[in-house]
């Protein structure tokens, strides 16, 4: 386009140079209003291309003074641009205003409405894209050392006791005794238990030494058993023991055991092999690597199960897109919280524009410093040397009409 307007003028200049110089054989008033219009044409056109010329360069390369006044006055042109930006075409109010018309909050909302499945499908990719790149070798002795730090804190006497407070209010001792009588039951009712205990009760009674009319009863007695009836008898008697153990709640065994036990888990605090033991249990788990070799397998675990989750189709359909709903609808319920938003993202806009306006100046200082003095004018031609060029044209037509109009004049006078 500057090209094409450059030829045209220069066109219509040649014009002007053409019809002067035909016109002076011309005879009569015909010939000399002619004459008058194409030599007042070549006088304007050739003061306008000097002057288009002269904004540029120097013309016909000879240095003139009061040309080339652009590369001459080339600071002053740029500091007077950055001015008229900084203070008339982009003040801070101009962009603050414009931007607290934009209304962020709500077209921001629109946007969501319009493109949920978009937004449920971006929501995924960014999960997968977190899960994949989570430094797990930066969180892991991380993690493993605030673990470590909060074992090492922990207070051993006072867990104890909390622990101990914890199963006396709950009843786990009563629980616990049910579960070992029960257990035992089991474990006496087997035939390999009836028949130990024959051995066992058999062994005994041999044992016994007792004279007189007691050791006749006694040796009656052992003769008349055997270990196979001693084990039965036995076994019977310690499953009815503690079938009524179980049944009774009153049963005095029962209640002798419990309060052996609540006894024992008062105490467990003041214990100072307890104490110690889970002491050095600590320090061995803090410091023996033991946290981090556990932590990093099973957070590795963790992540592969959550991505393989997210990648799943159900993902984005049931937990996404529902998650994006039900926000939508509280803020359409709220619209208070749009208005917070607004408010917000406002102040920080006003903030950072209060803080970075002095870069649009600089911003536009670096960018013209990149460019030589014709670098800069190619570029200034580039962009409005078309209008320049159709100065010329202009002059050059209405010089040649206002010729025609003077040289009317004369001839009439």
């Amino acid at each position: 386009m500057p090209g094409q307007a450059k030829h045209t003028a220069a066109v219509s200049l040649g014009i002007m140079g053409a019809g002067f110089l035909a016109t002076f054989p011309m005879a009569g008033w015909g010939g000399a209003l002619l004459h008058g219009g194409f030599e007042a044409g070549l006088v304007g056109g050739l003061a306008d291309w000097f002057a288009v010329t002269a904004l540029f360069r120097h013309p016909l390369g000879i240095p003139i003074p009061h040309t080339a006044l652009l590369p001459r006055n080339r600071d002053k042109v740029v500091r007077s641009l950055i001015q008229a930006i900084e203070t008339e075409l982009l003040t801070k109010e101009s962009i603050v205003t414009k931007t607290t018309e934009f209304k962020i909050g709500e077209r921001l909302l629109g946007l969501l409405e319009t493109h949920r499945a978009e937004a449920a499908g971006v929501a995924v990719r960014v999960s997968e894209f977190l899960l994949e790149r989570l430094p797990m070798e930066r969180i892991v002795p991380m993690l493993s050392r605030a673990i470590g730090a909060q074992l090492r804190e922990l207070d051993t006497v006072g867990l104890l006791r909390k622990v101990s407070e914890e199963a006396l209010a709950r009843g786990y001792e009563e629980k616990a005794l049910l579960f070992l009588v029960d257990k035992a039951g089991g474990f006496v009712a087997r035939e390999e238990t009836r028949r130990q205990l024959g051995i066992m009760g058999s062994a005994a009674l041999h044992n016994l030494q007792v004279g007189g009319l007691m050791g006749f009863a006694v040796n009656a007695f052992v003769s008349f058993m055997d270990e196979d009836k001693l084990g039965g008898m036995l076994q019977n008697a310690i499953l009815g023991t503690l079938a009524d153990m179980q049944a009774r709640e009153d049963h005095p065994l029962r209640e002798m055991l419990l309060e052996t036990m609540r006894d024992t888990l008062r105490r467990l605090p003041d214990q100072p092999s307890v104490v110690s033991e889970l002491d050095g249990w600590k320090e061995r788990l803090a410091d023996g690597g033991a946290i981090e070799g556990w932590l990093g397998p099973w957070l590795e675990t963790q992540r592969e199960r959550a991505l393989a989750f997210v990648r799943e189709p159900r993902f984005a359909e049931a937990y996404v897109q529902p998650a994006i709903t039900g926000l939508l609808d509280s803020l359409r319920a709220n619209p208070q919280l749009i208005e917070t938003f607004q408010t917000w993202v406002q102040e920080r806009i006003s903030d950072f524009v209060e803080r970075n306006h002095w870069k649009i100046g600089k911003l536009v200082q670096e960018n013209i410093d990149k460019l030589d003095n014709e670098s800069l004018i190619r570029m200034m031609e580039d962009k409005i040397g078309g209008d320049l060029q159709w100065i010329r044209v202009n002059g050059a037509v209405c010089g040649f009409l206002i010729g025609l109009v003077l040289e009317g004049v004369n001839l009439l006078a």
